[in-house]
């Protein structure tokens, strides 16, 4: 089976650029209005992380350069910032929400910027941490003064919730981990640096980005990307709870777009003929969501209840309106809003009428 030789990896080590994003400052970077600006940290309900332990027998260079490809053409986010952090033992992938970073008012002169995830800019003990952020609460695992699991929600973990986030970052362990009490870290007590683990570069920049390619497909063909990314997905399986969200958020705009498009059809259909269902009901209430300028992130329907999820943007009013709608609707009663996994997502749900 090929190999991606030690010549071909210390290749791509010289032509890796040494600036992140894998671009270059501009003219007038090294001038004082040019300078790179200081890194910031960025909250941790905008980020997302994947952690992969080195399978045996797989060379350390070509685990990490796995790694970064995966970094890279992997985001869970449209518009992705990511950071790649090598611990003791594997890789830890840091992915943020760019143009919700950007969103929240952070426009640095340099967008070169190394910011940080806020869960790297504090060093805790080896062990599980239940830790309140001003942005909710994330149940951290540190070994080797490295983060090697990270799950947030808006609300603290009740013990269902931390056994469930434990089973699926930590399945080798035998015996469970009880609740720890509540810690709390202020953004005033962190810095804006990295704590435990080595960061990896960034990939390259297009002419040597193609060069690489080259070399993992002649690996291909001989077998190695195979092997590396079963493991690879064997170790995302344990991640399965965030990564059902992220994949939900990310592919589910076209699907319901195209949905709503087919509905509308029948909808229009079956009120020419004088009948109308939960189907074409449902056409109605997609219509509205998006008159309204809302998003859908996820939708169910069965035989007793309706489920949306709504990004809402903070505009609720336009929520309550389309709220006000289904309630007219014939087959839809008792219609209930409650809050999402995310911030800034309302779920509606209503029963279907007899």
């Amino acid at each position: 089976m090929l190999d991606v030789s030690q010549t071909a990896f210390r290749l791509r080590t010289k032509l890796l650029c040494r600036f992140p994003n894998g671009k270059a400052p501009g003219p007038g970077a090294n001038s004082p209005a040019g300078r790179r600006a200081a890194p910031a940290i960025i909250p941790r309900h905008l980020c997302r992380f994947e952690y992969f332990p080195r399978p045996a027998g797989l060379r350390r260079q070509q685990f990490e350069a796995a790694c970064l490809l995966r970094a890279e053409h992997k985001a869970p986010f449209l518009d992705a910032g990511s950071l790649v952090i090598r611990g003791r033992d594997g890789v830890g992938i840091w992915w943020w929400d760019a143009a919700a970073w950007a969103s929240l008012g952070y426009n640095p002169q340099n967008p070169a910027a190394a910011d940080i995830p806020e869960s790297l800019c504090a060093s805790l003990p080896d062990g599980w941490h239940h830790i309140r952020l001003e942005n909710g609460y994330e149940a951290r695992l540190v070994r080797q003064n490295t983060v090697i699991a990270s799950t947030w929600r808006r609300s603290a973990f009740g013990e269902v919730e931390w056994q469930d986030v434990v089973a699926l970052a930590d399945a080798d362990r035998d015996t469970a981990v009880p609740l720890p009490p509540v810690s709390d870290i202020e953004r005033s007590q962190l810095a804006a640096r990295v704590r435990g683990g080595t960061v990896l570069r960034r990939p390259m920049g297009a002419a040597e980005k193609g060069l690489l390619a080259g070399l993992l497909l002649a690996s291909v063909l001989g077998g190695w990307w195979q092997g590396e990314a079963t493991a690879l997905a064997e170790a995302a399986a344990r991640n399965e709870a965030e990564a059902v969200r992220l994949e939900r958020f990310v592919a589910g705009y076209e699907l319901f777009s195209q949905m709503r498009s087919d509905l509308e059809e029948l909808n229009a259909a079956q009120r020419a003929l004088g009948q109308t269902t939960p189907a074409t009901d449902l056409a109605t209430i997609l219509a509205q969501i998006a008159n309204a300028n809302l998003s859908l992130s996820s939708m169910q329907l069965d035989r007793e209840q309706l489920r949306l999820a709504v990004q809402t943007g903070g505009d609720i009013e336009r929520l309550r309106s389309v709220a006000a709608q289904i309630e007219g609707l014939p087959s839809f009663v008792h219609v209930a809003a409650q809050d999402g996994d995310s911030d800034g997502e309302i779920i509606l749900s209503a029963e279907v009428g007899p």
